[in-house]
């Protein structure tokens, strides 16, 4: 064994604006990751890999012996999450939602692909920091220095969850906690600057999950997540090998409104995810929204 500890990746998406590209471009997960059959392959061989020492595997996720989350339906759950690609019944204590929502305005942020900190207040008011250009996006840094997110990603049935779709423990695990604000630009041009808000879906791994929890209270208005059931398993040729932008009208055209979902709740509401499926934000209108992501891949 090479390692005791988690890997730690960066997001795998390329930016290519020609879907050529993007198929070839990155490593092997980039180009292999969008087929739901190179991921089922991909988890046959972990699950083969891991029977052959599971206690490394298991001790290396450092797994709580108690679960934070009571009266969820672990099976349920999963097969929520095999067939709709998402599953319900997570929820987060007022405590650690507090703890969480602490950690993300007392400690230093970051907007996407910039290394210039600052604190989440200097633009919460307005969009805007230093009355410059709008922030649609910041993210909080060194997340895993907030004791509730660790204890979250340790929590024995989130890693069951997990263990049980894809099939095997995890190899990497990423935490986000990430800022969606609300912004004075018009909805194209938001759609230009905050590419999460036009439907996509992600190549996170060979194979790969997501929890999310919602830190603050989440409507349609304030920064809602919407996907569309059953893409994660089924998408038209041109949906796998594109990936990026796809447009309001060309999926709701193949898959019915009846098929989207729009996930509202308060703050502490968590799901499971599987983000091959086609999703994206709602640009948030009246609230400013606060998400924790857990990947697993």
């Amino acid at each position: 064994m090479k390692s005791t500890t988690l890997e730690r990746s960066k997001g795998r998406l390329s930016s290519a604006s020609n879907p050529i590209k993007r198929l070839t471009q990155g490593d092997f997960t980039q180009r292999f990751g969008r087929f739901l059959i190179c991921r089922r392959i991909y988890s046959l061989l972990q699950a083969r890999r891991q029977r052959l020492n599971p206690d490394f595997y298991k001790k290396r996720l450092k797994i709580a012996s108690d679960s934070m989350f009571d009266g969820v339906s672990l099976d349920k759950c999963v097969q929520q999450l095999r067939h709709e690609g998402v599953g319900f019944g997570l929820h987060l204590s007022p405590s650690m939602v507090k703890e969480i929502y602490q950690y993300a305005i007392q400690t230093p942020c970051i907007e996407p692909e910039s290394d210039d900190e600052f604190f989440i207040e200097e633009v919460i008011r307005n969009g805007r920091r230093r009355g410059e250009h709008p922030v649609m996006r910041v993210l909080v840094r060194d997340v895993m220095n907030c004791q509730a997110i660790q204890k979250i990603t340790q929590d024995p049935l989130l890693l069951q969850i997990v263990k049980n779709y894809l099939g095997y423990w995890p190899n990497q695990i990423t935490q986000h906690l990430t800022w969606s604000l609300v912004s004075d630009l018009r909805e194209p041009e938001i759609r230009q600057s905050y590419p999460p808000t036009n439907f996509h879906y992600d190549i996170a791994g060979y194979n790969f999950m997501t929890a999310y929890f919602y830190i603050t209270d989440v409507k349609a208005d304030s920064g809602a997540h919407v996907m569309i059931k059953g893409s994660h398993q089924k998408k038209p040729l041109y949906m796998t090998f594109s990936g990026g932008r796809q447009s309001d009208k060309a999926v709701l055209n193949y898959y019915g409104q009846d098929n989207q979902l729009i996930i509202e709740g308060e703050s502490g509401f968590g799901f499971v995810q599987d983000p091959s499926c086609i999703h994206r934000v709602i640009s948030p209108v009246k609230a400013d929204r606060l998400l924790l992501q857990i990947r697993y891949s």
